[in-house]
């Protein structure tokens, strides 16, 4: 398997793992606690630093890549483009609407919480779609060169904040919480830093 789409299949599970925690978010019926706020926001914090500013971007690269070679349907790739627009601008939305329900302005918990859970199943069905109908052509269809210059795109720190050995605290934090939920034992004792 060509080393970027393992390692984007890699962060798939991932993020997998992570918006699995938004699913435990309370419904319209209790008010979160705050371990749940802090973890929505930390949630949101990665999601609109990481897979926007660099996941993302590899994916429209291999999407643009197959779209030059007419391997790609038009249809596809206008709604990968379009998935990726929506959810960038939902998550910037909803780090606003969740700073607004804690000053306990013009957004509710409930709402925040409900928009949490449209962003995760937004995001579970890009990846799904990605690795249904754009992975397996790339692999068929782009050679070493398109791969080379996919790579070479690249102009973003390529490690993963929330998976590398040294991370920021609340993506450390956020990697004990997730290694928790899975029961695993994994990503743990991360070095933090920066």
């Amino acid at each position: 398997m060509n080393e970027i789409i393992s390692q984007l299949l890699a962060e798939h599970r991932n993020l997998g793992k992570l918006v699995g925690l938004l699913d435990r978010l309370p419904d319209g019926t209790t008010d979160p606690k705050l371990d749940e706020i802090t973890l929505l926001v930390d949630v949101f914090s990665y999601l609109t630093c990481f897979p926007d500013v660099r996941h993302h971007p590899f994916e429209d690269r291999i999407v643009a890549s197959l779209l030059a070679r007419n391997a790609l349907s038009i249809d596809i790739a206008d709604e990968i483009d379009r998935q990726h627009r929506v959810l960038a601008r939902q998550g910037t939305d909803l780090m606003r609407d969740l700073e607004s329900a804690a000053r306990e302005e013009s957004t509710s918990w409930h709402a925040a919480a409900d928009s949490a859970r449209l962003y995760a199943e937004r995001l579970r069905h890009n990846m799904a779609v990605e690795e249904l109908a754009v992975f397996p052509v790339a692999e068929q269809r782009l050679g070493d060169a398109d791969w080379h210059a996919i790579a070479a795109l690249s102009t973003v720190d390529p490690e993963d904040p929330l998976f590398v050995s040294r991370t920021e605290k609340r993506f450390a934090d956020l990697r004990g919480v997730i290694a928790a939920e899975a029961d695993c034992g994994c990503f743990e004792n991360p070095e933090v830093g920066r």
